[in-house]
């Protein structure tokens, strides 16, 4: 009997899924269509779970698949978890059988169920160089554990590393910057591939080339993963019931956002980059593609939002134009990886729980005529969105007290926003709101505006 196949192109995705796979007959393969899967997912029949390498099974607390049946076998799907810092017991993604087949599956977060691959995987999410020097050598290292051989690679030019295997347990790893050309942004992704099961895990990479190089990067330590985790993770897994865990993610599926505050910012925190510490805070609310002149020399702005329905990475960066709307160098984009202007017009502000762009408009150079300001979610999951804000808005603090509050339109689907702008007019610098979702890619607008990527 040939194998029985169902694919289903509906508008509920999250729940398409799941009729897929329970459609099919035993043995039978289950085609999923591109897109965005929220788990859980229960896979409880023998049967194959094919996507096409862009289809994402996601969720923001464990498990996302859990595979019940015997014979299962999964292909080109990624799995992933949406939130940082979770317990063990809600960072497992993948709950599957011991003879669970696996082809071209990425996977963040834990897995359970697999013999010793189930036990703790000591891994970044991302790895940032800073600013590296331009066709220099730059040697950082990291440390990771893993609970089975794995091979390691990473394709990007100009990027090298000190193996192409990792050994059971504690690995050091030496990672080699060559001959990158000067204002090039470095982004793309170290994989690990695991020799148990062909289970892929990523790092994303990333920093900038520039003549001004971050603090000594030599011998710099990047990660180093927590010695204590490895027991306290093989405690977890004995009490482990994935059943219980399927329950409590649907209980709590969209009901507990993560509160992550107002998201304004506050006068005496801006008092630390000398703005006016005598203020009475005013709150207007300005409208996109409006041109507003500019008084005063400077500004606080950040993205604020009362809550979010997964949590998400988010980063910004400025571009400092000239008259032909590029770049005149690296340092004329602000972000983590080059946190001030070598000018000091600009500052980010790169904390734990603050990303905020300090700007004082007097200091800026004559020969930069235009700045734009965008916000871009940190990574490539497809599932984190601008559009899981809630009441998402850019807020803009003025040194004498006027607070600017611009909302963000609505179901913004894409990974970038464009927040404002900042042009020079006969002398005159105006603020052009637009608080808008942009469909271009991080890369494709860097390189718009004159910073190369390799």
């Amino acid at each position: 009997m040939q194998p029985q196949y169902c694919s289903w192109a509906g508008d509920k995705l999250s729940e398409n899924i799941q009729k897929i796979i329970d459609g099919i007959q035993e043995n039978g393969v289950a085609e999923i269509p591109e897109g965005e899967y929220e788990g859980p997912v229960i896979i409880g029949k023998s049967c194959t779970v094919k996507g096409n390498g862009s289809v994402v099974i996601w969720s923001a607390s464990g498990p996302a698949v859990v595979v019940k049946a015997e014979k299962v076998r999964l292909e080109n799907l990624k799995i992933e978890m949406t939130s940082d810092d979770l317990p063990p017991e809600k960072n497992i993604s993948l709950c599957c059988r011991p003879d669970t087949e696996f082809n071209n599956v990425e996977l963040s977060g834990a897995a359970a169920g697999i013999p010793y691959e189930e036990q703790y995987w000591g891994l970044p999410k991302k790895l940032s160089l800073g600013i590296v020097p331009a066709e220099g050598t730059a040697s950082f290292s990291f440390e990771v554990y893993v609970p089975v051989k794995a091979e390691i690679k990473c394709d990007m030019y100009g990027i090298a590393l000190s193996a192409d295997t990792l050994t059971e347990g504690a690995n050091n790893i030496s990672l080699t910057v060559t001959n990158i050309k000067s204002g090039m942004l470095i982004y793309g992704n170290i994989f690990i591939v695991s020799s148990a099961t062909g289970i892929i895990r990523k790092i994303i990479l990333n920093g900038i080339t520039g003549d001004t190089v971050s603090p000594s990067p030599a011998d710099a330590l990047l990660f180093s993963f927590d010695a204590n985790a490895c027991e306290e993770h093989k405690k977890m897994l004995e009490n482990f019931d994935p059943d219980s865990a399927v329950e409590q993610n649907k209980e709590n599926e969209y009901s507990e956002y993560v509160d992550i505050g107002e998201g304004n910012i506050h006068v005496e925190e801006i008092n630390e980059y000398e703005l006016n510490n005598n203020l009475r805070e005013e709150n207007i609310y300005i409208t996109p593609n409006t041109s507003i002149p500019l008084a005063v020399k400077k500004y606080c702005i950040e993205l604020g939002y009362s809550s979010s329905k997964i949590d998400l990475d988010i980063e910004g960066y400025m571009f400092m134009l000239g008259a032909d709307g590029k770049v005149k160098n690296n340092s004329g984009m602000i972000f983590f990886g080059n946190v001030r202007s070598k000018c000091g017009s600009v500052l980010y502000i790169h904390d734990q729980d603050k990303r905020s762009m300090v700007v004082d408009i007097g200091a800026i150079p004559e020969d930069i005529t235009r700045m734009v300001l965008i916000f871009s979610i940190y990574g490539k999951s497809p599932v984190q969105t601008f559009d899981k804000l809630v009441d998402g808005e850019v807020s803009i603090l003025c040194e004498n007290g006027v607070h600017m509050h611009l909302a963000l339109e609505k179901n913004i689907r894409y990974r970038t926003i464009l927040a404002i702008g900042f042009d020079k007019r006969d002398g005159i610098w105006e603020l052009i709101p637009s608080g808008k979702g942009a469909s271009m890619p991080l890369e494709d607008i860097c390189r718009s505006y004159g910073v190369n990527i390799i």
